[in-house]
């Protein structure tokens, strides 16, 4: 069994187990627990890379580095000209210049690590009707999701009917052995631990009452825009729950390590309310929403100064929020 993936008896949905004894029953139960397992979609990866990961960066690194050169460049001078001439004049744009470059800079750069520029391309778009949709269309579908084959449960807070479930576990940064802040003011998290999944479900849509299946399983690519929820955080000084050592040693971290974490985790559940992006395929009158074939861009915004963002996936925008409470945990 995969723990926190699949329900306690690795369901599959619809599925009834039968308590015989049998061994053909044996053999097909095993089997379709197998199955459930292949169609999950692991996106563990995706925690630790960012939403984008695989897609291009917003801005080359190559040309950071040469925008920083020119810069440095134009201080040279500057400063050349204070010398020879005694004019600032040169040398006053030159900084100027650098510290608005840099600010665009960094705004895009944490823009890109938040996915805020993709949350705002996402927002913006208008919602698309499967009834009028074309084949191979890029939409944008809202409405109710509904569990397919498989059903998720998260991992800590065991919350059924799930079709994505992440659970993140961050530590406090360290320096050697010492905690870089000992009154756990922890300015950095690094993430130590990460369970992120998806499977194929179903959502529909708000404005044609049509259904479509969205291919978020077996090793689809998704973007997921979920916020987690901040369920514990401990200092040096805290005693661990027993709910919390035990998924702990489910996982086989060592609970004397966990001094100083936040455990997080989000979840989509069936009857939510979520906008799905994707490639549109209907055939034989069934609708899905595929991935895109190649990383799409959502084109530069003037008026928030963001540079294009990529995305390469399915993107899963979570409009019910109900679920989510800011600032929670246990400290």
């Amino acid at each position: 069994m995969l723990p926190g993936r699949l329900g306690e008896d690795g369901k599959r949905r619809g599925a009834t187990a039968t308590a015989t004894a049998d061994e053909d029953a044996t053999t097909d139960a095993d089997a379709a627990t197998s199955a459930s397992a292949a169609s999950l979609n692991d996106l563990c990866a995706t925690a630790a890379a960012g939403a984008a990961a695989g897609a291009p960066a917003p801005f080359p690194r190559t040309a950071a580095w040469a925008v920083a050169a020119l810069l440095a460049v134009g201080l040279g001078v500057g400063a050349l000209v204070l010398a020879v001439v005694h004019s600032a004049a040169l040398l006053v744009v030159a900084l100027l210049l650098s510290a608005a470059v840099a600010a665009f800079l960094l705004w895009n750069a944490a823009a890109a690590a938040s996915g805020r520029a993709l949350r705002r391309f996402v927002d913006g778009l208008q919602a698309s009707s499967l009834r009028v949709a074309a084949d191979g269309q890029l939409v944008k579908i809202t409405g109710f999701v509904s569990c397919g084959d498989i059903s998720l449960i998260s991992s800590y807070e065991k919350v059924e009917n799930c079709v994505y479930t992440s659970t993140l576990l961050r530590k406090c940064a360290r320096w050697g052995s010492v905690t870089l802040n000992p009154w756990n003011q922890c300015s950095k998290w690094k993430l130590a631990h990460a369970e992120r999944f998806a499977a194929d479900f179903y959502i529909t849509d708000a404005k044609s009452g049509k259904r479509a299946l969205v291919k978020a399983g077996h090793h689809s690519k998704v973007v997921p825009l979920i916020d987690e929820n901040l369920l514990v955080t401990t200092s040096r000084d805290t005693e661990l729950s027993s709910t919390l050592k035990y998924w702990l040693e489910e996982r086989n971290l060592s609970s004397e390590e966990a001094q100083v974490i936040r455990l997080e985790e989000g979840y989509i559940r069936e009857g939510m309310r979520l906008s799905v992006i994707g490639m549109l395929s209907k055939k034989n009158g069934d609708a899905m929403i595929l991935p895109p074939p190649e990383p799409l861009s959502t084109g530069f915004v003037l008026l928030s100064c963001l540079l294009p963002s990529y995305f390469d996936g399915i993107v899963l925008r979570l409009v019910d929020r109900s679920y989510f409470v800011p600032n929670s945990g246990v400290s």
